[in-house]
């Protein structure tokens, strides 16, 4: 059984193209199952190799940085393997899409952009035209300070009493199915139960990204939350850390990141 497709065949090319050693070739293998693994956890289907596109990968390695802490080499590491992998593919013909060229040739950056205090517009980004309901509850749950594995198993009595606008509370309302469950959950399947991560949820969502300004994943809205907090300058830790839902050594850690490698703006309606 193999771990990630056509595993024999990448191995092959490895050790007879590219001359890898044994020990070479452990490593760039246990990147690729490092990936595949995850991009099948952040599906309910049986995952496909002509599923996977740019932000999967970034997805990826935001993950590595945000929730195992890696370091910039080491990331860069990953980026070399997954690269040789897809490279790998597409020269042979295995698949028809190269998701690379977003992250092909890139030092691999640690400085990103987050938009920050949109917590503050639900009531005018509820108004946007087009915009997905899913979009708007994903962002309701995350500014009560839920992360987003929570988030995605939020319900409806889990959260309405949280919200103070009465028109952010009708949209709820009315975005939420209750013939089947008089508490939804406000992320759910539409036949029932919740999704184990927001790869679909997000790829639904993409094109809201255009509508308002901002990447729309689970993991993003998080961060972009966690930095409008730790942007208020009249907060204690303690405080800070009650909001936020993390110990002092969570909250150090994104404090430093905020200071050293992110980029905050303000967040502006569409006009």
């Amino acid at each position: 059984m193999t771990n990630y497709p056509y595993e024999k065949e990448f191995q092959n090319y490895c050790k007879k193209i590219k001359h890898y050693a044994d020990s070479t070739l452990l490593i760039v293998n246990r990147s690729i199952i490092t990936f595949w693994n995850f991009f099948k956890n952040s599906t309910n289907e049986e995952p496909s190799l002509s599923e996977i596109q740019a932000s999967d990968i970034q997805n990826f390695l935001n993950s590595l940085e945000e929730k195992l802490h890696l370091k910039e080499s080491t990331i860069n590491k990953y980026i070399s393997h997954i690269r040789l992998y897809f490279s790998f593919l597409y020269s042979h013909h295995l698949i028809e899409f190269y998701p690379m060229l977003e992250i092909n040739g890139r030092k691999f950056n640690r400085q990103k952009v987050y938009v920050i205090d949109w917590m503050e517009k639900f009531p005018e980004i509820i108004k946007i035209p087009n915009i997905h309901p899913e979009t708007i509850m994903m962002m309701v749950g995350i500014s009560q300070g839920f992360n987003p594995n929570e988030v995605l198993k939020l319900r409806y009595f889990d959260i309405i009493n949280k919200i103070l606008n009465t028109d952010v509370k009708d949209y709820i309302k009315t975005h939420l199915n209750f013939e089947k469950d008089d508490n939804p959950y406000i992320l759910g399947k539409k036949f029932g139960g919740y999704y184990p991560s927001d790869f679909h949820l997000a790829q639904r969502c993409f094109p809201d990204r255009k509508l308002i300004g901002m990447d729309i994943t689970l993991q993003n809205l998080r961060l972009s939350f966690v930095y409008s907090i730790l942007n208020r300058k009249n907060l204690t830790d303690d405080k800070l850390e009650k909001i936020l839902r993390v110990d002092s050594k969570s909250l150090f850690y994104y404090r430093e990141n905020m200071m050293r490698y992110n980029k905050l703006v303000e967040f502006k309606l569409p006009k």
